[in-house]
């Protein structure tokens, strides 16, 4: 029987809701850093902050780190950090907040249709049921428009895009990197992948052009709370609870996702809102089938 460091409830109920809260707030995030900054910046720059935040853990850590480790942690980094920040700070420039924050709760049906198509998982039958639901709620939310009327946005397919890198990487995780420390390992990937976001901060005229305070800050924040932060408190979830309890988080990031838009003016459609429910209901039956 797996052992589990045992805490208090009030602290995996404050885990919980920080992590629904960061994550959920990242989307507004990309869209405030975008209001200076162009996509390729604002990714690169989001995971050079978490690099930074994450030397002093990679020191401390890096006696368990063997050579044969650097490979699996530059395509973890790529697949689950440095590609997807890119990507969805592209569709940031043409989507809401909102519906980039729904369009992410496609990120567990991507990891167990990869999981069977590469990594020959097994599945059972009310999981196909669950990506089928999803699949439906996802082309739902790209498609929605007021009033239900169809108004196709291919820009969300780099979302979906984004999902679909996040699925490959929890199975690279799984496979190449789970005998590591989830700090070890997590510190590692953005040790692997920092320096090329510095590369592409130089190479997009970065450090030529004056600082935007706030889309700065705003994107700094998406690297030290987004992707560092959010990643510890994720593990220690896990470690404190399970997987699956961790996972739900997954119910919530839509829900503050579209608070935060409709807060800062953005039109969300009844439609959405459907296609969002037919998506999370697709999870759900996921998750129920691994529990």
């Amino acid at each position: 029987m797996e052992n589990k460091q045992k805490s208090p409830v009030v602290l995996v109920i404050l885990a919980f809701v920080a992590l629904s809260l960061i994550w959920g707030s990242s989307f507004i995030l990309v869209k405030k850093s975008l209001v200076y900054y162009s996509s390729p910046q604002v990714g690169a720059l989001r995971i050079f902050a978490a690099f930074i935040f994450f030397i002093p853990v990679f020191l401390k850590q890096r006696h368990e780190v063997k050579k044969e480790h650097w490979k699996s942690f530059l395509l973890a980094g790529l697949t689950g950090n440095l590609l997807p920040a890119i990507l969805f700070s592209i569709a940031g420039k043409h989507l809401t907040s909102a519906l980039s924050g729904m369009l992410n709760a496609f990120t567990p049906l991507f990891t167990l249709i990869v999981g069977i198509l590469l990594f020959k998982q097994g599945f059972q039958w009310r999981q196909i049921l669950g990506i089928v639901l999803g699949i439906a709620g996802c082309f739902g939310l790209i498609v929605g428009g007021e009033g239900f009327h169809i108004d196709f946005n291919y820009h969300a397919l780099w979302v979906v895009l984004a999902t679909f890198l996040y699925g490959i990487n929890l199975h690279i995780i799984k496979t190449k990197l789970s005998g590591l420390n989830p700090f070890t390992s997590t510190s590692g990937i953005f040790m692997a992948i920092g320096p090329l976001s510095l590369i592409l901060l130089g190479s997009t005229g970065f450090f030529a052009q004056p600082i935007e305070w706030w889309p700065f800050l705003a994107a700094c924040s998406l690297g030290v709370f987004g992707s560092a932060i959010a990643m510890v408190l994720f593990n220690q979830l896990i470690k404190w609870t399970n997987a699956i309890v961790a996972s739900s988080v997954t119910y919530i990031i839509p829900i503050v996702a579209v608070g935060w838009g409709v807060f800062d003016g953005e039109q969300v459609y009844l439609s959405q809102f459907i296609a969002m429910i037919v998506l999370l209901i697709g999870v759900y039956e996921i998750n129920r089938s691994k529990a």
